[in-house]
């Protein structure tokens, strides 16, 4: 297509744009700057990527406008190029749509209510009391326990497995894999044998929320776990019973958390980070990644080893900590000379 149908989809979407150049430029694909060629459509948003800027061979970059002068090609000019990138693969790659319908091999339950233009692939299990919003879709291997909810234009890949009461918001993507609502982890030891709890609670899920592959939410033990609307939840996530996750929050890979940890509104986890249970992290906290949170971290900053700690504390612990064999060999030669000169001191 050419460039000037993607300016009016972003104009639609409310997105200011500056075009620098021709709007006429054919478009066929998005691409880095390093990889791009005639044809794609890349973008700028970092400055330590302008030297690829130079060599780059993308007939149209996206950038800002105080980078847009080393443009030599056609720029687009907007205030988040990072993000007017993603709307524009979006454009350019539309997920696939799926017809509505139930496929011969799926199993769905007499009582369940599907809504409009559902789409129901094969082997899947739909048991008693299920609510299909419109425009979902189901796909091939999925289980729905009874009573499950799912809201509408929602996206259940293959394989993915929602157990009994659980509740699914809108527009709301569950990777394959994925496990919504299995037990929590609760036992009580008595003399020697563990008792196992029931997990009376259900997980409730918002809208807008993205859970990925092989990631697991369990119910709650007794109230409910939660994550709220526009989360993110990268693969391999370990999401523990009673845990309240906030509002535009993110996670990154095989991150952990503990029962009954409440997360805040708009922040960020890290790849393998690790919470105990019980404890509360404040809106807009950034977890860097390996942390190990054992406390409540009650001012929102960017905290980071273990246990964590503020970020420039524990860059400055890691620093002394890698002179420690240098600290350690000059107080032993301090020491020594010490004490010589008490040996050889008249007193």
């Amino acid at each position: 297509m050419q460039l000037k149908a993607i300016v009016d989809y972003l104009k639609e979407a409310g997105i200011a744009v500056e075009v620098r150049g021709t709007d006429t430029v054919e478009i066929n694909q998005v691409a880095s700057l390093v990889n791009a060629t005639k044809g794609n459509i890349s973008f700028l948003s970092d400055k330590k990527r302008l030297h690829e800027l130079k060599s780059t061979q993308a007939s149209v970059v996206i950038s800002h406008a105080s980078h847009a002068e080393y443009c030599q090609q056609t720029c687009l000019i907007v205030d988040n190029p990072y993000y007017v990138y993603a709307k524009v693969a979006q454009f350019l790659n539309p997920e696939p749509e799926f017809k509505p319908g139930i496929h011969d091999s799926a199993i769905v339950s007499s009582t369940a209510s599907l809504g409009k233009n559902v789409s129901i692939h094969a082997n899947v299990v739909i048991e008693d009391g299920v609510k299909i919003g419109d425009d979902t879709v189901i796909m091939a291997g999925s289980y729905l326990g009874k009573d499950v909810t799912i809201g509408m234009h929602c996206r259940i890949a293959p394989n993915v497995v929602i157990m009994h009461a659980c509740k699914i918001g809108n527009y709301t993507a569950i990777e394959s894999g994925a496990v919504i609502g299995g037990d929590g982890f609760g036992w009580a030891n008595y003399r020697g044998q563990w008792v196992k709890i029931p997990q009376i609670g259900k997980v409730v899920i918002g809208d807008h929320v993205s859970i990925g592959n092989n990631t697991t939410v369990d119910r709650g033990a007794i109230e409910d776990t939660v994550i709220a609307d526009n989360s993110i939840i990268d693969n391999l996530v370990q999401i523990g019973h009673n845990v309240q996750l906030g509002e535009g929050t993110a996670i990154a890979g095989q991150a952990g958390f503990a029962g009954s940890t409440i997360i805040g509104k708009h922040c960020t986890i890290a790849g393998q980070a690790g919470f105990a249970g019980h404890i509360s992290i404040a809106d807009g906290t950034h977890i860097m990644a390996k942390a190990g949170v054992t406390h409540s971290l009650n001012e929102p900053g960017v905290y980071a080893g273990f246990p964590a700690i503020a970020a420039g504390e524990w860059q400055k612990n890691s620093v002394r900590a890698r002179q420690l064999d240098k600290i350690a060999k000059k107080i032993k030669s301090l020491e020594d000379e010490l004490k010589l000169l008490k040996e050889n001191s008249p007193n």
